[in-house]
């Protein structure tokens, strides 16, 4: 049988390879490749390398020469991993151990360029932090780090740009500058445009982490299975009740933790401390050695939270959910087709595959609270925290979240989960019990806890912790060997003493340009329409009702005021009436609900960098787009067969005049209904809202009675889209001719005045758009836990 080399063609391995040079090994063999061809890694004939591994491809891996040196394209269908990390293409830059076929117990391979050296120690920061991915030369004067495979350092994370940041040697050492990126670059946990960096630096790019040592750039991904330990929590409200009282614990790695306690112990309050949201008072949360609340901006981006409220569009399928979170999540330069593989991914991972195609609405309890888990494993959190996952569901769906929490844990993350079903712990590692005050009752492991109580079930447990000050269940769980046995685990160092200031967190930094989230979010506010039939039809009938009214208007006259004098008729000003008002019911109905029944999903994407400017501008174009459409066919259905005004101010359609009137208002008014929908916090209120703000308009508009000089009718008048509208409409119609009396200034028959009442209804838009702004902008993070 012929050696290897002659098998391959490949040169022998010697002691000095040749400049260019790959050195490869793999099942006792060691070759070294030319940079004159492709070389084919696989199983069987036609292979320039045959592996015996059963879970080898027959053409597994490519390794071929490129400009920067050699680079490796995976073939096959069981994968190559580096680490943990499945790769498609990867720049080899110095030695990497690549895994075919399996993470734990695929084929190694081992890759070497010519001239690289025996890689370097792992710093201990980087040892702490993360696992050893990849050792790099920094012999030249530039190096480039981003996710493009072009990169001196490749980085396979779809929260890393392509181009992500640089470092360049300078006179005085080497300088980091960020190019532009997504998620930012930090530097010992604080984001940096550009500074110098130096052997004790630790660079955080993604779930990335970069150190220099000697001649060689060590790299470090933070793939989870990191501990997690809490330290003297304390909150304290600004009027002085403490809502969580010097709580600690600590988790190992890929762990599964269970809070659970009475209503009113600080569970939520923990989870908010826990995830950065709204800092301690005092005490640290520590997540790889690392102090979260210092290094938050970085660590964010590790971090995924599930709420209690389901942060999803039930009107999409689970598949448009996902790619619509993660066009809004990930980078912009990321590519289609990165992001509908790291939506397929997540869909295998929690098992929604075979419902990926289905609307949300249609799913169960437990597939739906799937849904919401799959959307914070998009961006591959190291730290998982939910809310009530289990809340309302029956007890088959209650045991199927937590199994799938529990895979989740094994896969390699931390998991909190604040419960108030204790039906299914005993798939968590960890049981923390809080007592009334935010007092820890208990903090080990689930099987010990009724023994530890001294009670059948928990529900006892419950009603125990009620016979008795939170204060004095803390003081007996520290005096206990289960308690002494968690401090010592903890090793607690008491940090409540001493308060620590927190600000709290900003929303988070954007992924994208405003007008690129713009885009995105009008696509998914379209979807979402177009995928509820039933509101679709609604908005289409409502316009053709309102006309129906509008034809029950008696007389002949339609709009024309000639014809009314002759006649006697009142029915232009009584048909101006029905268009003015039926236009601002459809636009205040199109919105009221809008921003409010969605202000879970507002916050959460709020948090992770959403735009609100490109929020709200997504709200106003859509709606205006629909309302706009709702009110053309409203006045042309309801004048059809009517008679127009007589003589036209600006335009040579008197019909025209009074769409751009009634489309004013229909447009005002759905501003007005945002706002409302802005500053309630319960959807049930918007339309007892709605019926008051369409009666305001009627009652003030100036059609219904005169309102001119009236105190305060009058000034309240200003405020009202309807004044001003109808004001337009009855200038063009010369609806003051119809009006023996002085008649109402505001609907004099001339361009100016028609002009003047369009302005006003134009500045009445703006400010409602601002005052929108102003309302959403307080449920921004930091602006909520300053209220608190």
């Amino acid at each position: 049988m012929s050696t290897p080399e002659r098998q391959t063609g490949a040169a022998p391995a010697t002691s000095s390879a040749p400049p260019g040079a790959l050195q490869v090994r793999a099942e006792g063999r060691r070759l070294v490749l030319g940079p004159d061809r492709p070389f084919v890694i696989g199983r069987g004939e036609g292979t320039d390398l045959d592996l015996s591994h059963p879970s080898v491809s027959r053409r597994h891996l490519v390794l071929e020469p490129d400009p920067a040196g050699w680079a490796v394209t995976d073939c096959s269908r069981n994968g190559t991993f580096l680490g943990e990390d499945r790769i498609t293409r990867l720049a080899v830059t110095g030695p990497v151990r690549l895994r075919l076929g399996g993470v734990s117990d695929g084929a190694t391979v081992d890759l070497q360029p010519a001239g690289t050296a025996v890689p370097p120690p792992v710093p201990p920061r980087l040892t702490q932090q993360g696992r050893l991915s990849a050792v790099h030369a920094v012999g030249g004067s530039r190096i480039t780090v981003g996710r493009l495979p072009d990169n001196d350092v490749v980085l396979d994370d779809l929260l890393v740009s392509r181009r992500h940041a640089e470092l360049r040697r300078g006179p005085h050492g080497w300088v980091l500058t960020d190019l532009g990126s997504g998620n930012g670059t930090f530097v010992n946990g604080r984001r940096v445009t550009e500074t110098a960096v130096g052997p004790d630096d630790v660079i955080g790019i993604g779930r990335g982490l970069l150190q220099l040592e000697g001649d060689h750039l060590v790299a470090s991904v933070d793939r989870g299975g990191n501990a997690f330990e809490a330290d003297g929590l304390t909150v304290v409200t600004p009027q002085g009740t403490t809502l969580l009282q010097s709580v600690g614990f600590a988790l190992p790695r890929n762990a599964l933790l269970a809070v659970i306690g009475p209503s009113g112990a600080g569970k939520s309050t923990l989870l908010h401390a826990l995830t950065g949201a709204r800092p301690a008072d005092s005490g640290h949360v520590r997540y790889a050695g690392r102090d979260l609340y210092e290094d938050y901006d970085e660590l964010r981006h590790r971090i995924g939270l599930v709420p209690q409220d389901d942060v999803l569009h039930t009107q999409l399928t689970v598949r448009q959910a996902l790619t619509y979170a993660a066009r809004l999540r990930f980078p912009a330069d990321t590519s289609a087709a990165d992001r509908r593989q790291r939506v397929d991914e997540v869909l295998e991972d929690l098992g929604l595959t075979a419902h990926a195609g289905k609307r949300i609405t249609s799913l169960s309890g437990g597939q739906r609270k799937r849904t919401s888990v799959a959307l914070e494993l998009l961006t591959k959190p190291s730290l998982l925290f939910l809310d009530e996952p289990t809340s309302g569901l029956d007890p088959g769906m209650d045991r199927s979240v937590m199994r799938t929490l529990r895979s989740i844990a094994d896969d390699g993350r931390t998991v909190v989960v604040v419960t108030h079903n204790v039906a299914n712990l005993e798939v968590c590692d960890q049981l923390l019990v809080l007592a009334p005050g935010g007092w820890v009752a208990y903090a080990g492991p689930p099987a010990d806890a009724l023994r530890y109580f001294g009670q059948p079930d928990f529900a006892e447990v419950f009603l125990l912790l009620d016979t008795a000050p939170g204060e004095e269940w803390a003081r007996r769980f520290r005096e206990s060997p289960d308690g002494r046995r968690a401090a010592g685990s903890a090793a607690h160092r008491q940090a409540a003493d001493r308060p620590v200031h927190h600000p709290p967190p900003a929303a988070g930094p954007r992924q994208q340009s405003p007008s690129t989230q713009f885009a995105v979010l009008v696509r998914r506010y379209l979807a979402v329409v177009a995928s509820d039939r039933q509101y679709a039809l609604s908005l289409a009938a409502l316009p053709l009702v309102l006309s129906a009214l509008a034809h029950a208007v008696p007389g002949s006259s339609g709009l024309s005021v000639s014809a009314a004098l002759r006649t006697g008729e009142v029915q232009p000003r009584q048909l101006l009436l029905v268009l003015v008002i039926g236009a601002a019911l459809m636009g205040a109905a199109a919105s009221v609900r809008e921003l409010v029944k969605e202000r879970p999903v507002y916050r959460r994407e709020r948090a992770i960098g959403l735009s609100l400017g490109a929020y709200l501008a997504s709200k106003v174009v859509v709606l205006a787009v629909v309302t706009g459409l709702q009110a053309v066919l409203f006045t042309w259905a309801g004048l059809l067969g009517r008679e127009g005004p007589d003589d036209p101010l600006l335009l040579d359609a008197g019909r025209v005049e009074v769409l751009l009137a009634v489309v004013g208002v229909t447009w005002a008014s759905m501003l007005t209904g945002l706002a409302i929908s802005a500053a309630i916090d319960n959807a049930d209120r918007g339309m007892p809202l709605l019926v008051l703000l369409v009666m305001v308009q009627l009652v003030l508009c100036g059609g219904l009675f005169p309102v001119e000089g009236r105190v305060p009718l009058e000034q309240m008048a200003w405020l009202v889209p309807s004044r001003w509208g109808f004001s337009m409409a009855a200038a063009t119609a010369d609806l003051g001719a119809l009006d023996p009396g002085p008649g109402d200034p505001t609907w004099g028959h001339s361009a100016t005045t028609w002009l003047s009442d369009a302005v006003l209804l134009l500045a009445i838009a703006v400010a409602l758009v601002v005052l929108t702004a102003l309302l959403l902008a307080r449920l921004d993070p930091r602006q909520r836990a300053r209220r608190r």
